[in-house]
């Protein structure tokens, strides 16, 4: 019994062992079949995992160095005061061009405009705030196109920039923006009625500290539309000292 149960065990055992040398055999049957397939799979998951990592931290390091340059061209703005803005516009270049897709970019080149802009370089001006509209940046898009617009208006183009504000674009917290720069460009072209209806319409949507500035260009344009509607009533119709004069005439004869 005892050498039957031995060899039974031994049996067992043989029997476990050449389960686990199947399974082995099997292991290395697939890895013969699948074996560059596994490989290159287990790279991508580990390199993968590695990269991203890698990624992640370039991502944070080129955050970091276009928030720096950001900072140093706002500084730089601070400091020069109106003087000669050349070093300061090519400082402002060099951060769209390392930091082109940045967000950081976007704030860079809308005040690079208006540093090109109070320099009257209008052109330069125009087409930094085009270089900047072709980008897809919703939060900043309605800013970029009002400031657009009055360049268009600066030279002349007032046409061109309605027709830009005219796009339909989630105008958000620049409305009154919007319809007074709308007004701006409408008065620029003598349509005084339409000019006076978009500042109204941007006193309506105006914050509270916008609203005084606003409704004096309201007030303005309607004393001046009263003036001239009087002034014209005064051109049709004789004053009473003209009738009494053409009436004495009219008696003498």
């Amino acid at each position: 019994m005892g050498r039957e149960n031995c060899i039974i065990k031994g049996s067992t055992r043989v029997a476990l062992d050449t389960s686990e040398e199947e399974q082995v055999e099997k292991i290395q049957s697939f890895f013969r079949e699948n074996g560059w397939f596994l490989a290159i799979a287990l790279a991508a998951v580990l390199g993968g995992n590695f990269g991203y990592r890698t990624w992640e931290d370039q991502k944070a390091a080129d955050a970091a160095a276009a928030s720096d340059a950001f900072t140093a061209f706002q500084e730089a703005a601070r400091q020069t005061d109106g003087a000669d803005t050349s070093a300061l516009i090519a400082q402002g270049e060099a951060v769209l061009k390392d930091h082109k897709d940045s967000q950081y970019a976007l704030l860079a080149g809308l005040q690079l405009a208006k540093i090109q802009f109070d320099a009257d370089d209008i052109s330069a001006a125009e087409a930094t705030l085009r270089g900047l509209s072709d980008r897809d940046n919703a939060l900043l898009e309605p800013l970029i196109q009002v400031r657009l617009a009055r360049v268009l208006g600066a030279q002349n183009r007032a046409e061109e920039g309605l027709t830009l504000l005219s796009q339909s674009i989630a105008w958000a917290g620049f409305t009154s923006n919007k319809y007074e720069t709308e007004g701006d460009l409408l008065y620029q072209l003598g349509r005084m009625d339409e000019a006076r209806q978009a500042y109204q319409l941007a006193v309506n949507t105006a914050g509270e500290g916008q609203q005084t500035a606003l409704t004096m260009k309201v007030e303005d344009l309607t004393y001046a539309r009263s003036a001239s509607a009087g002034a014209s009533e005064d051109e049709i119709e004789p004053s009473s000292d003209e009738t009494d004069a053409s009436i004495g005439d009219e008696d003498d004869e």
